[in-house]
């Protein structure tokens, strides 16, 4: 037809044909009709084909016919107004390619077909599939091998049909018993058993099982002795903020039925990380001690850096654990997901927080406060102030983080304003501020004497004109100690003169 158009698509084939030669597609109101059909029939199931007819007022006696080696192997018919299906039983024994003729014609019999076309199909002989299942990966001599084998159709629902054959080798290849014409006693589940001697042939074995012209098979390991696998894990502290006190870390070991292992356990974990110019590299400490299911130990941060690393040391444990059991069998863990660091809170401008300002707009930024594990900090006083010299104060706010965020906006800017700084700061010793926009010290003028003493660090945004794009560098201003938060800081060491904001 001049108009027929064929799709085929994977799993299903789809054929969009107009009814009558001469009838374009392109009509709005034109007969045509869908049939969608499986491009894989399997032998012994009943495949469903779907119909639907386009804008016809009666219905249609729709007729498939599945043609294999050139002689028709099943045909069925029904009427259908706008959508239905044709069921098509596939004969058993049948596979390989075929031919799915669809036609359709009206109401009387001595009537022309409205349409009729035809498609190849792939026949698959396995009506059924075949699933091997044993109780155990794995067998010693003298075990009995549990085997089950489950019969499922296409849509996966059991079937009861019989199992021509089924056999087991031994990894030399030597058939040791072969069952034949097995039904299942129920649900398509057939059961069977093997003893094993006390000395068979060591390695993988077999099970094969044939259905319907084709073979499955299943494989299991044999050996003289399995040594138990166990699971081990290490529990370490959520954060270590104390140098020089221990926290207490817990190694934990299971045999996968439940049993608690009985053996050796050694430790070996070391401190590394970073200060301000450095990187620190730590000792190794290492530990041995017994374990029964689960055991304590004691890590010192203390014993694994150097005496004089810095006050800002931020850091992470390393721990590997190893524990043999008492039959021999070894697993070994590792962990490294406890920071190291003296400050309980963590405070950082957010992504979205703009570097430059608008003179005259107000300005609205975010700050993030979170624990040395990463996790919110909540309800932690945070005060944010911006000022355009240490004596001219234009904002001053003080929030508390709520899911570890805290919000601030400045409700405006003075026009001649060139750049402005802000401060976040935190007045309890237990808290410090993270930078994670700032530069090292020797990237030069955002660092300035005095800073190791008072740790104190300023963040500046910059106006830039209407279309222009330019971001500038943050650093922090951080305060340490039970300080008023005033702008009367006789003590706090300001840059010297001359200086000015990377760009």
């Amino acid at each position: 037809m001049s108009c027929a158009l064929l799709w085929p698509l994977l799993p299903l084939l789809l054929l969009l044909l107009s009814a009558r030669d001469g009838v374009r597609a392109a009509q709005p109101q034109a007969p045509g009709y869908l049939i969608a059909a499986p491009s894989v029939f399997r032998a012994g199931v009943e495949e469903v084909i779907s119909v639907t007819i386009f804008n016809s007022p009666w219905e249609v006696i729709v007729q498939a016919q599945l043609v294999a080696q050139g002689e028709p192997v099943v045909q069925s018919q029904g009427a259908i107004l706008d959508k239905g299906t044709i069921k098509l039983k596939v004969p058993t024994g049948l596979r390989g390619q075929a031919l799915l003729k669809v036609w359709g014609r009206g109401r009387q019999a001595e009537e022309e077909p409205l349409f009729h076309n035809q498609t190849s199909v792939t026949v698959d002989g396995r009506g059924a599939s075949v699933f091997i299942q044993t109780d155990k990966p794995v067998y010693r001599p003298q075990h009995r091998v549990l085997i089950s084998i489950f019969t499922v159709s296409p849509d996966l629902r059991p079937v009861n049909e019989k199992v021509r054959s089924a056999s087991k080798t031994d990894p030399r290849g030597s058939r040791m018993i072969e069952w034949r014409h097995l039904k299942p006693f129920c649900c398509g589940i057939t059961n069977l058993s093997f003893p094993l001697s006390d000395q068979p042939v060591l390695g993988e074995w077999f099970i094969f099982a044939e259905m319907q012209g084709h073979t499955y098979n299943k494989s299991f390991e044999v050996q003289k002795y399995v040594l138990p696998k166990f699971e081990l894990l290490i529990d370490p502290p959520r954060y270590i903020r104390d140098l020089d006190a221990c926290e207490t870390g817990t190694v934990q070991a299971r045999y996968t039925f439940g049993k608690p292992v009985a053996g050796a356990l050694t430790i070996n974990m070391t401190a590394n990380g970073v200060g301000y110019y450095s990187h620190e590299v730590g000792r190794p400490v290492l530990r041995t001690t017994k374990i029964l299911g689960s055991q304590d130990f004691d890590i010192c941060v203390r014993d694994m850096i150097p005496a004089d690393v810095p006050e800002h040391f931020r850091g992470r444990v390393s721990i590997w654990a190893t524990v043999t059991s008492v039959d021999g069998s070894q697993q070994v863990a590792f962990d490294d997901s406890t920071p190291v660091q003296r400050q309980l809170v963590d405070i950082r401008y957010s992504k979205d927080t703009r570097k430059q300002f608008k003179p005259g707009l107000a300005y609205v930024g975010k700050v993030e406060l979170s624990y040395p594990d990463g996790s919110p900090a909540e309800g932690v006083t945070v005060q944010i102030k911006a000022e355009l010299t240490p004596k001219d104060n234009i904002y001053t706010s003080e929030a508390v983080s709520q899911g570890g965020l805290v919000g601030f906006e400045i409700p405006s800017i003075p026009t001649s304003a060139q750049h402005v700084w802000l401060e976040v700061s935190q007045e309890l010793e237990d808290y410090d501020v993270s930078d994670s926009f700032g530069v090292s010290r020797e990237d030069g003028p955002f660092w300035w004497a005095g800073l190791m003493a008072q740790r104190r660090r300023r963040s500046s945004v910059f106006p830039w004109p209407w279309g222009i794009t330019k971001d500038s560098g943050f650093a922090f201003t951080v305060r340490r100690g039970n300080g008023t938060g005033g702008d009367d800081r006789p003590s706090e060491p300001e840059p010297p003169a001359g200086w000015w904001p990377l760009h």
